[in-house]
C-alpha cells in the first residue's frame, strides 16, 4: 500500500479464487462480470479490475496503453474521453481506464504587478500573507510533559471559504504597514487542476488504457484500437503511440528474433567446421523454414498464440531441427565414402537411418505434448512452447525425409559433373 493511493473514498479488494480446475469459468471471464457489476453502482466514480494481480508480464493481465502526448490538458482530456468511448465499443475491449485522476476544485489568486508596485508590494510578499492567512504560519510552539505541538494561526474557516471571503483578505505592506484588500490588486478566480501531470521524454502525456476481452489476443485489441485512431481527427501539437505492455513485448521479439539469427548463423559455422564444407550444413539448414512453417500452422489450428514462451522454442528448434538432417547426411557420405553410387548412397543411408530419425522425434514430440495441450494452473504460460517444438519438428521431420536427401543427390551429382569436367580438362 505504500505506492497506491490511499483514503476513505478508495477501496481495495484482492479476490483469491479457487484453482482452475475446480472452476469452469476463466479469470479473464469472471473478471468481465465483475467489470459489469461494479458499473451498475452509481456510488463508484471509476474502477478498474486487474486479473492476477498485475498489468502485463508473465500471468499477468493482457493490457493495450495508448500514450497521448500534447501540452494542452483540455485537449488531450477530450481526446482521451473519445478514445476511451471508441474503445469501449470493440468487442476485444472489457475496461479501459485514463491515467489521469478527476481534477481538483482550487482557487487561483492572479495579482496585478502594477497595482502591487503602487501600494508597495510585490507578487511574493503578497503570496506570503495570503498563503500565512489561508493556510496558517507557525506562530509558537505549546510544550506539554515532554511533547512539542505548533500553535497555527489563520484566518477563521468562515472567512476563507469562498471567492468574496478572500477577495476581503487584507495584506500589510512591510515598510508602511498601509494595508490593501486583495480585491484591490488582483482577483480570485475558481478553476481546477490535475492532481498530476505525467511526463514522459520531457512531454505531457496521459495514458488509456484497454483490457484485453476473454478469446482475443492483444494484437487484435491493437489493431482495432489503431483503426480508430486512424479515423479519429487529431489537432496538430497532439501525437500518440502504443506503449507499456506492448512496446516491452516488440523490444523483446526483436531481441528474440536477432538471437535467432545468430544461433542460425553459429549452428551453421558449426556444421561447416565439422564437415569440412560448406554444402551440406546448407543443405541441412533447408529444414529450418519448413519447421517454421509448422509452428505457424500448429499455432494457427489450436488458436495459440505466440509468446514470449513460444519464441523460447523457436530458439529451441534451431538445435532440434537440424539432428535429423546431421544424422541423413553424416551416414550418407559415410556411405559415399565406402564407394558406393550417389543414388544408392542416399537410399540406403534412408532407409538405415529412417528408424533412428523416427525414435528421436516421437520421443521429443510426445515428450512435450503434455505441456502443449497441459490445462492445470499455469499451464498457459507453457502451452505454446510445447506446441512450438511438437508442431515445427513434426513438420520439419517430415519434409527432412524426402527433402534433404533430393537436395543431397542435386548438390552430389553437381559436385561429381564438375570433377569429371575438371579431371577431363587436366587429362587434355
Amino acid at each position: 500500500m505504500a505506492i497506491q493511493e490511499n483514503g476513505t473514498h478508495h477501496i481495495s479488494l484482492n479476490i483469491s479464487l479457487v484453482r482452475k480446475t475446480e472452476r469452469e469459468r476463466t479469470l479473464t471471464q469472471i473478471a468481465d462480470l465483475m467489470r459489469k457489476d461494479l458499473a451498475g453502482y452509481t456510488e463508484i466514480r471509476t474502477f478498474e479490475v486487474i486479473e492476477s494481480g498485475q498489468k502485463g508480464g508473465a500471468g499477468g493481465q493482457a493490457s493495450v496503453d495508448i500514450e497521448l502526448y500534447g501540452y494542452d490538458l483540455a485537449e488531450t482530456d477530450r481526446i482521451a474521453a473519445e478514445i476511451k468511448r471508441r474503445m469501449l465499443a470493440l468487442e476485444a475491449c472489457t475496461e479501459v481506464v485514463i491515467s489521469r485522476d478527476e481534477y481538483t476544485p482550487e482557487y487561483q489568486v492572479v495579482f496585478d504587478r502594477e497595482k502591487l508596485a503602487m501600494h508597495g508590494q510585490n507578487v511574493a510578499t503578497a503570496a506570503t500573507f495570503l498563503r500565512n492567512r489561508v493556510n496558517g504560519s507557525v506562530a509558537s510552539y505549546y510544550r506539554e510533559d515532554g511533547e512539542e505541538y505548533d500553535i497555527l494561526v489563520r484566518y477563521a474557516k468562515k472567512f476563507r471559504e469562498s471567492t468574496e471571503e478572500i477577495e476581503n483578505i487584507t495584506l500589510y505592506n512591510t515598510s508602511t504597514g498601509q494595508p490593501v484588500k486583495v480585491r484591490d490588486v488582483g482577483r480570485v478566480i475558481e478553476t481546477e487542476t490535475p492532481p498530476t501531470i505525467e511526463r514522459k521524454d520531457r512531454s505531457r502525456f496521459v495514458k488509456i488504457s484497454g483490457s484485453v476481452g476473454h478469446g482475443y489476443a492483444m494484437s487484435d485489441l491493437i489493431g482495432a484500437t489503431v483503426q480508430e485512431l486512424n479515423a479519429m481527427e487529431i489537432p496538430a501539437g497532439i501525437t500518440w503511440e502504443i506503449g507499456g505492455a506492448y512496446e516491452d513485448q516488440q523490444d523483446t521479439f526483436r531481441d528474440m528474433f536477432m538471437l535467432l539469427a545468430l544461433m542460425i548463423i553459429l549452428v551453421f559455422v558449426i556444421m561447416a567446421s565439422q564437415f569440412e564444407s560448406l554444402t551440406y550444413p546448407f543443405v541441412i539448414m533447408f529444414s529450418m523454414p519448413f519447421a517454421l512453417v509448422g509452428v505457424f500452422l500448429g499455432l494457427w489450428i489450436t488458436g495459440t498464440p505466440l509468446g514470449i514462451m513460444g519464441l523460447l522454442g523457436l530458439l529451441m528448434l534451431v538445435g532440434i531441427v537440424v539432428n535429423n538432417g546431421i544424422v541423413l547426411i553424416d551416414y550418407t557420405r559415410l556411405c559415399i565414402g565406402r564407394e558406393l553410387p550417389i543414388y544408392e548412397a542416399v537410399v540406403t543411408a534412408g532407409r538405415s537411418r529412417l528408424r533412428p530419425i523416427l525414435m528421436t522425434t516421437l520421443t521429443t514430440v510426445m515428450g512435450m505434448v503434455p505441456m502443449a495441450v497441459g490445462n492445470g494452473v499455469g499451464a498457459e504460460m507453457w502451452n505454446s512452447l510445447g506446441m512450438v517444438v511438437a508442431w515445427g519438428l513434426s513438420f520439419s521431420t517430415l519434409v527432412t525425409l524426402f527433402l534433404i536427401p533430393v537436395l543431397f543427390t542435386s548438390f552430389a551429382k553437381r559436385g561429381e559433373r564438375r570433377r569429371e569436367r575438371q579431371l577431363a580438362k587436366k587429362n587434355a
